[in-house]
């Protein structure tokens, strides 16, 4: 087992003990209001999800029908509601008990538990706003700003779907990418790209160190990498899905740069039991949990894989692959368990696209940034985005077009799962040992 494997393990145990404590404990305050109208006062406690016809709020409750009231509650409101994070409201409607629900690809889908990570106890679909009031300057409040004020310049430098395509790379956000291209990702194993995953921001600090290296040295090529990608989690808000998608892209770069896996693996423990002991829920977020297997087969399996690829040529191409197979062969139980779609052009759609990935987002948060200014100052950098942007989406609806680009794997329970993760993880570990440097000499 690796250095630290042992704490890592124990930790996990004990971790695991709380979060089922956290599920047994009694039902939240607000679902004794389940299935009644109510008149909800509270605050905005999230940025807003702005879906093509509703507007998604996050509330977090202060009174229920003019009672004391505590947790926090989803409120599905009308496209063109004018709120932000940190306004006081009151709302109206029915209160509802989130219900688990089957998606398209015949798994069931815990819409419970995944709000439970956020906090949120119930939903109040078709709420109807009452009143609302701003409220004073905040961080979180002025990063949002800054998020909506660049999307909007975005939106006034490049065109449809390039500009929800981009939103994607540089802030997470796939709610304004068509139906169509959406699962155009899916099949072609790509969706990562569009939301800010760690596997996506450690691919991309991968490629953005390389470029700083060449003119830069390693350690402050490996700062410059950390504030970009530091910026690019403020720009997105600082959110919890944010935060984890970062910390996991910063300790997959450093480990590999450095040539020290098991300070990545001692790093990804640590970044583990500081997320799940601030949020013991978290193991229902999914992004959370691929996020984690990502981070651990990049760090195990990569170097190996690398050397096994000695065929491809070296650098970019050869770095590219060897990421992508190591990363796709870990998470693979995971992802199946979760989505049932396996692709079969994942690997060469990731080969090809990756490398235009880090030079995108450069071009668009350029052409963002310029657009703030006026749109015409612009047009060259957002032109080179649309550019890049147009291959991507072209080679991604290529490979989902091939003939079984994709197959669907029928449902299987989690402890299938968990039992193919034994023998994978030895793999892995195994991989780690043949690969990872000796340990220096005291």
């Amino acid at each position: 087992m690796p250095r630290g494997g042992t704490l890592f393990l124990l930790l996990g145990v004990a971790l695991g003990a709380r979060v089922w404590f956290g599920l047994h404990q009694a039902p939240p305050h607000l679902l004794q209001f389940a299935d009644r109208m109510a008149v909800v006062e509270g605050v905005v406690a999230d940025d807003l999800d702005v879906r093509a016809e509703s507007v998604r709020a996050t509330i977090a409750v202060s009174t229920i029908n003019t009672k004391p009231g505590t947790g926090k509650i989803l409120a599905v409101l009308p496209r063109d509601t004018k709120l932000q994070y940190g306004d006081t409201v009151a709302m109206r409607g029915l209160l509802e008990e989130p219900q688990l629900f089957e998606t398209q690809y015949g798994r069931t889908f815990d819409y419970v538990g995944y709000l439970q990570a956020r906090g949120i106890a119930a939903v109040m679909q078709r709420a109807t706003l009452r009143s609302s009031q701003e409220r004073g300057p905040s961080v979180l409040r002025t990063l949002f700003q800054l998020k909506h004020a660049f999307e909007r310049a975005l939106e006034r430098a490049m065109q449809e779907p390039m500009v929800a395509l981009m939103k994607g790379l540089l802030l997470g956000e796939k709610s304004g990418l068509p139906q169509a291209l959406t699962q155009a990702f899916v099949i072609a194993g790509l969706i990562h790209v569009v939301v800010l995953s760690g596997y996506n921001i450690g691919v991309v600090s991968e490629w953005t160190l390389r470029f700083f290296a060449t003119f830069l040295s390693r350690r402050i090529a490996l700062g410059a990498t950390a504030v970009v990608i530091i910026l690019f989690a403020l720009m997105a808000g600082g959110g919890m899905a944010t935060i984890r998608a970062c910390l996991m892209g910063l300790i997959a770069i450093v480990g590999r740069y450095l040539q020290r896996p098991a300070l990545a693996l001692r790093s990804l423990g640590v970044a583990v039991v500081v997320m799940v002991l601030y949020n013991p829920l978290v193991f229902f977020d999914v992004g959370f949990v691929l996020s984690v297997l990502a981070t651990f087969g990049l760090v195990t399996l990569g170097p190996w894989v690398e050397t096994k690829l000695r065929w491809l040529p070296a650098g970019d191409i050869r770095s590219t692959a060897a990421t992508t197979i190591a990363v796709q062969l870990y998470v693979l139980p995971a992802l199946l368990y979760y989505t049932g779609v396996l692709s079969l052009v994942a690997v060469p759609a990731n080969v090809l696209v990756l490398p235009f990935v880090p030079l995108a987002m450069l071009l668009g948060f350029v052409a963002g940034l310029l657009a703030l200014i006026h749109p015409a100052i612009a047009l060259l950098p957002a032109l080179a985005a649309d550019a890049l942007l147009r291959a991507m989406i072209w080679v991604t609806e290529f490979a989902a077009s091939l003939p079984l680009a994709a197959t669907i794997v029928p449902a299987f329970s989690a402890w299938v799962a968990v039992l193919l993760y034994v023998p994978l993880t030895a793999a892995a570990t195994w991989a780690y040992l043949r690969t990872a440097p000796p340990k220096p000499s005291s």
